[in-house]
């Protein structure tokens, strides 16, 4: 690296130091990962290939394997999965390991690269997402945050490569409804229709072929994921939408998650269309990514999204909005899990999270659309 032999002695031994912090917490992080995986889609993607409708059977058997493989997610990942379905379940472990380190690191690496980031900035980045606590929650329970963030972000990096390409993948993110819906509303507020057609295609494809795998009927195949979904009623208070649940709307009926849903998409579409002609694709992914955090339940694992606000930040870092945007980023990364411990009031605190999210986001919004019209 020319950077590294510019560097005085003790320049070197710090880089060198730290290099191996990174090694040593990722080290700890894969072995953590095979340890556990609970959240790994492994019994549900064995029974699809076994001709089951595994969203029928969890729904009406409550029967999920170590507790938390529910399969409430987009029909895709089960036929995505079917390398899995070959393989036992400590074999499986290793197989979506090796899978989440690609993407663990490939991530900060296209994302720097395609902002043009320093090297040395780039290794800064990629040292804290892969000692970041969401990265490290990922890995240990199998999760699929990475993967549909790795998706969810082709459409805004290298721009004039692959457009076609990258729209069609970018859809695999749709698996994951509390995060994927939003680069679909973004699409439709765009107005870029064709984009959105591919990104939408292997949702179709892969809903038809499990339909006919399962012999199951179109309508019922589709809606069987929803009913998963609903039946759960997961809430939090970090959210929008479990905040309407829990103080506002606390009847568990159809026609109120309607209300809730119809509410969060408002909120969704007034931010996607304050960014829909910023020229700065850092920016609107930064936006973009932020959204589905404040706008549905998540947990601790997807704030992996906030990555790309910490890279405008340092990108850009002469701004009052960028520091925020670092130190918030930061404080999510290494410091939210630990300090929500701490407070005996957890929703009070999580509702405190929803507003400083949500302060940031407005702001930082203001901000980009303000560079873009100077």
């Amino acid at each position: 690296m020319n950077f590294y032999n510019t560097l005085d002695t003790k320049k070197k031994l710090l880089f060198i130091f730290l290099t191996f912090v990174v090694i040593g917490f990722f080290t700890q992080t894969i072995f953590k990962g095979l340890d556990n995986s609970c959240d790994l889609m492994w019994q549900p993607t064995k029974l699809f290939w076994s001709g089951i409708n595994h969203y029928e059977y969890q729904y009406t058997t409550r029967d999920w394997f170590l507790g938390c493989q529910k399969g409430q997610y987009g029909h895709f990942l089960f036929v995505f999965l079917y390398p899995i379905s070959f393989l036992d379940w400590e074999q499986a472990k290793i197989f979506w390991i090796i899978t989440n380190i690609f993407f663990a690191i490939s991530i900060p690496l296209m994302i720097c690269r395609s902002s043009n980031l320093s090297l040395i900035l780039t290794l800064l980045v990629l040292g804290i997402f892969l000692t970041s606590h969401p990265t490290r929650m990922t890995f240990n329970l199998g999760q699929n945050s990475l993967m549909m963030f790795f998706f969810l972000s082709l459409p805004f990096i290298f721009l004039e490569k692959y457009k076609n390409t990258k729209s069609l993948l970018s859809g695999i993110s749709y698996v994951k409804y509390s995060t994927g819906y939003v680069l679909f509303l973004n699409f439709l507020v765009e107005k870029k229709f064709k984009k959105l057609f591919l990104s939408s295609f292997f949702t179709i494809l892969s809903w038809l072929f499990y339909s006919y795998y399962v012999n199951e009927s179109l309508v019922d195949s589709f809606i069987w994921p929803f009913k998963l979904i609903i039946s759960d009623n997961y809430t939090r208070t970090s959210d929008v939408y479990s905040i309407l649940n829990l103080y506002f709307l606390k009847d568990v009926s159809i026609q109120n998650k309607i209300i809730q849903i119809l509410l969060v998409l408002i909120l969704n579409i007034y931010f996607l269309n304050q960014i829909k002609n910023i020229k700065d694709n850092l920016g609107k992914l930064s936006v973009v990514c932020v959204l589905p955090l404040i706008s549905l339940p998540h947990s601790n694992y997807d704030y992996v999204l906030l990555l790309p606000m910490l890279i405008y930040g340092l990108k850009n870092i002469n701004y009052n909005i960028s520091k925020y945007c670092i130190f918030f980023v930061i404080y999510f990364f290494y410091f939210n899990r630990l300090i929500r411990h701490w407070i005996s009031n957890d929703i009070f605190y999580q509702s405190l999270i929803l507003i400083i999210l949500t302060i940031l986001l407005t702001f930082f919004t203001k901000h980009i659309k303000k560079n873009n019209n100077s």
